[in-house]
């Protein structure tokens, strides 16, 4: 089964990069996949890769990404190895300025991708997801509250939202209270592993 689902999403990455390379607005833009274990039963989905994700071509492994995955680990117990991590957007949305900013998605882009992600979700198979920030969940639920913490269903699949780490990290004030809050969704998450 493991097997069959690496196949797919090798089929699947190689659709997204000749789809990108016939859209006039994204043509040029270096995807950045999802990786992981295909026969997990946790997937983590976050917003888009950034500069450092899009530089060594990974999810989740700038400063925001790297203490997502720690938190996840020391909540659960699973580490990058024990899941599947990838983003709704597959590449960096950025402003084309000198120093090349990082922006939110756009709809378009959200769109552009959601077939994408939903055959990603569907060659997974995963019994809970991590919505990982307000696109990530968007992307599964376009209408309707995010609410972190609080579980919703997409597709009979458990599904979790939580501040994207960025914000977190952020709000200086409010850190400690947003990095509890992430730890009790996470361990809400163990819970429903277990």
């Amino acid at each position: 089964m493991a097997a069959k689902a690496g196949k797919r999403l090798e089929a699947l990455n190689k659709r997204v990069e000749a789809a990108l390379g016939v859209n006039p607005e994204l043509r040029g833009s270096i995807p950045v996949f999802g990786e992981g274990r295909a026969d997990c039963r946790l997937m983590v989905i976050g917003e888009a890769p950034g500069r450092d994700e899009t530089r060594l071509g990974r999810p989740f492994v700038g400063r925001a990404g790297t203490f997502f995955v720690s938190a996840l680990e020391d909540a659960t117990g699973c580490g990058r190895d024990d899941v599947y991590i990838t983003n709704a957007v597959k590449v960096w949305p950025h402003l084309r300025t000198k120093r090349l900013k990082t922006r939110p998605p756009t709809d378009d882009e959200r769109a552009f991708f959601l077939p994408f992600l939903e055959e990603e979700i569907e060659a997974v198979a995963p019994e809970v997801i991590i919505a990982v920030g307000k696109t990530a969940y968007r992307s599964l639920f376009p209408v309707g509250e995010f609410a972190p913490g609080r579980w919703a269903s997409y597709r009979g699949i458990k599904v979790m939202p939580v501040y994207h780490p960025a914000y977190i990290l952020r709000r200086q004030r409010r850190m400690e209270q947003g990095i509890e809050e992430l730890k009790e969704a996470l361990l809400e998450v163990k819970k429903a592993l277990s």
